[in-house]
């Protein structure tokens, strides 16, 4: 596919030939099963994974459990729980494993995603040294304690572990009063390749505040690309 754009027609294929409608939650949420053939079985892997549509130029994926019906056969069926299902019968859903999210695939293949370019600057960080889940072992030492720092940011559910070494070393900057890193915040990673977006460079934003770096924008975004996806 050297030099063509990968596509959502590109991903595993799913066509649902049946929904069995299951036991009711609460919530108004309901257990359904979907009945249907993949196109190919590369790529496609049993357990958790999403299933994507458009629908009615809205953004469908589900989150749920798929199992082969027959080993060495294309049929499936994919246990989910939503509120409410739409009619999926002869509709055909695009199979994403749980590596990703559907914001990755929407935020590359959707025209109208607004993207800015942006500086990213540095913000304050809270810190707090938290117990670890037994020991790790960091450049050969012992690790018991962690501190975890949040971003000081409006609606920031972030967080990042940095180890405390026994003798009491971090690779932090000074924690001032109440537990506060001025300028603590001095990265961010991109969504797509992983990659760290360092305080006063460039990246892209979007609404939702996700960051990619110029390089996986010029690459994927600018053509609509899911090649990074590889299965």
């Amino acid at each position: 596919m050297t030099g063509t754009a990968k596509t959502m027609d590109d991903l595993p294929q799913f066509k649902v030939s049946a929904v069995r409608h299951g036991v009711n939650r609460d919530g108004g949420r309901t257990d359904f099963e979907l009945v249907g053939v993949f196109d190919r079985t590369e790529g496609v892997n049993e357990g958790q994974c999403w299933l994507l549509i458009r629908l009615k130029d809205a953004l469908n994926d589900f989150t749920g459990e798929l199992r082969f019906l027959e080993a060495g056969t294309c049929a499936a069926v994919y246990q989910t729980s939503e509120e409410p299902m739409p009619d999926a019968v002869g509709l055909t859903l695009v199979y994403l494993s749980p590596q990703w999210e559907p914001y990755h695939v929407w935020m590359v293949t959707e025209p109208n995603w607004r993207w800015d370019r942006r500086v990213f600057h540095a913000t304050d960080a809270t810190a707090q040294r938290i117990k670890g889940n037994g020991v790790s072992i960091i450049d050969g030492q012992e690790v018991r304690e962690w501190i975890e720092i949040k971003n000081i940011g409006k609606g920031s559910h972030l967080s990042r572990y940095y180890p405390v070494l026994p003798d009491g070393r971090t690779t932090l900057p000074p924690i001032g009063p109440g537990g506060i890193i001025r300028g603590g915040w001095d990265h961010i990673h991109c969504q797509i390749c992983d990659e760290r977006i360092v305080a006063e460079s460039y990246g892209y934003i979007d609404p939702g505040e996700h960051w990619v770096c110029e390089a996986c924008h010029d690459k994927y975004f600018v053509s609509h690309d899911l090649s990074f996806i590889k299965k």
